[in-house]
């Protein structure tokens, strides 16, 4: 994945990233959303409500997919 790439879908609306592990990352709002030429740092809601910063390498990213916006 590049960076080009990754930000065209950010752009494009929600999508759900599936990652060489299996692991997935949704993605609802691109402003939460910075992109390097490798990787992506995703501001993510925890399981305790906080939010934090996640780093992914845009190597370790397999498939993305369009979402349904949330009505």
């Amino acid at each position: 994945m590049d960076r080009e790439k990754f930000n065209e879908w950010v752009r494009s609306g929600p999508i759900r990233i599936t990652k060489n592990s299996g692991d997935t990352i949704d993605i609802t709002d691109p402003e939460l959303v910075t992109v390097s030429s490798m990787a992506a740092v995703v501001l993510v809601r925890c399981e305790y409500g906080n939010y934090r910063h996640r780093v992914d390498p845009l190597v370790a990213m397999s498939k993305m997919e369009q979402r349904e916006p949330a009505s």
